[in-house]
């Protein structure tokens, strides 16, 4: 009996350990994204997107992840720094998130929008809504239901962001009244929830980012289903990850960096996505 149980705990140390591996074993997915109509100056430009960083979600190593996130941006370089929400869990990591992103690199921007986290929502525990002025501190700019226009040699790229929909605090009115539409003009829309894709039209925006979801986090193994995994956390998402289509409307849902509620993860490593835009054929 006593060797059995040794057994059974040395089984279990090991399961531990590798659910906290996995939290921390960051892949970077790359995507060469044909769009029509892309203004050939931006053939070639590169968009990273991260999500879900958690910082001050306990217990976590989320800071730890969110350093490997960043290292990995740095090593990138992307044009476009893209953040989908749910930035922290309350704020008591806000110093070493804040450097952390101030370690991001020199781009045409960096842009974040806000999660039901940031707003202090919650399932399971609770948070303090965080503290967005804080990003004031770093070049990450916050995109509150408003459009950023940024000039590329002759092309436009407009970067919008709805807030948390989900929870009543976003509205995409103001956004979509704000459109660039000209022919020259490549439209992005961040927000945290993909749901978002339901409120706008198919030709509004080349491509919809979104987090929320992390993948399932913890997943157990289901051939012949969707992915080949199921989800434990959010298992009825209709946006579960990767592309979607909404009546013509182009959307990615990525896993996210961090982890919330259980520092685990399991058949679902943290990511960074990179999208390589191209002109399509």
């Amino acid at each position: 009996m006593m060797r059995a149980a040794a057994a059974l705990s040395a089984a279990a140390a090991l399961g531990f350990a590798y659910l906290l591996f996995e939290s921390q074993w960051l892949r970077t997915v790359e995507h060469e994204l044909p769009l029509p109509g892309l203004p050939p100056e931006l053939d070639g430009f590169t968009l990273m997107q991260l999500s879900d960083l958690h910082a001050g979600s306990r217990p976590s190593f989320n800071l730890r992840a969110v350093r490997k996130a960043v290292d990995e941006v740095r090593r990138v370089r992307p044009d476009l720094i893209l953040i989908t929400g749910d930035l922290t869990t309350g704020n008591s990591r806000l110093d070493e998130l804040c450097n952390q992103l101030r370690r991001l690199p020199a781009c045409h921007g960096a842009f974040a929008v806000l999660g039901n986290h940031d707003h202090g929502q919650t399932k399971v525990v609770k948070a303090e809504a965080f503290q967005a002025e804080r990003l004031e501190e770093t070049d990450v700019r916050l995109l509150t239901d408003e459009c950023v226009s940024l000039q590329v040699g002759d092309a436009s790229v407009q970067v919008c962001g709805v807030d948390d929909i989900v929870n009543g605090y976003g509205d995409a009115v103001p956004v979509l009244a704000a459109l660039d539409r000209r022919p020259q003009t490549l439209r992005l829309l961040l927000s945290h929830y993909a749901e978002v894709a339901e409120r706008v039209g198919p030709d509004d925006f080349a491509l919809i980012l979104s987090g929320d979801t992390h993948g399932g986090q913890i997943c157990l193994p289901a051939p012949g289903r969707p992915g080949g995994r199921i989800m434990l956390s959010q298992p009825r998402a209709r946006f579960r990850e990767g592309f979607y289509d909404v009546d013509g409307a182009r959307v990615h849902v990525t896993r996210g960096v961090g982890t919330s509620f259980l520092p685990f993860r399991f058949l679902c490593r943290p990511e960074v996505v990179v999208f390589r835009l191209r002109v399509a054929a």
